[in-house]
């Protein structure tokens, strides 16, 4: 798939309609995320009643289609220190598209737009891409590295509004 304009690529918010085919998603990305341990990939593979009850729970779940399919998402909840994200997806067939760049610029809209003063994330110690994003949208180191999961380290990032 070519690269796409980030400007091209619009982010909506799903809805609880959604739920499944958001399922559907993580049952087909996450299992190939080798990088993560195998029981983080398995708890990432949420069923649509997870998806439901997170969006009930204050969760927000944004992303892209593209020919009517959800082919990228993220989840974002507001917190006490501003609007966190995690659980970026991305089929593979649109990795390298600027797919997640065009989130990441969404990311930092929305939590303008309802006032946050900062977006956080973790990234896991060494997974390229992801470090190479938060440089990209000027992202900093919060805090040290942590287990997040015994035996996978992250790093939260924090990017000020």
């Amino acid at each position: 798939m070519a690269d796409l304009p980030e400007e091209q690529i619009r982010i909506i918010e799903f809805g609880e309609e959604d739920a499944e085919e958001i399922s559907e998603l993580f049952r087909e990305v996450w299992p190939l995320a080798l990088e993560y341990p195998e029981s983080w990939r398995e708890k990432r593979m949420y069923s649509a009643e997870q998806v439901l009850e997170d969006m009930r729970n204050g969760c927000h779940y944004f992303g892209s289609r593209l020919a009517g399919r959800i082919v990228g998402l993220y989840k974002a909840k507001i917190t006490d220190k501003g609007l966190f994200g995690e659980h970026q997806t991305v089929r593979p067939m649109c990795q390298g598209t600027g797919l997640a760049s065009a989130m990441y610029m969404q990311f930092a809209d929305y939590g303008r737009a309802i006032g946050c003063k900062r977006n956080y994330c973790n990234i896991l110690v060494g997974q390229t891409t992801g470090e190479r994003l938060m440089r990209k949208f000027g992202f900093r180191p919060w805090g040290e590295p942590y287990e997040q999961m015994e035996g996978m380290l992250v790093q939260m990032y924090e990017r000020i509004l």
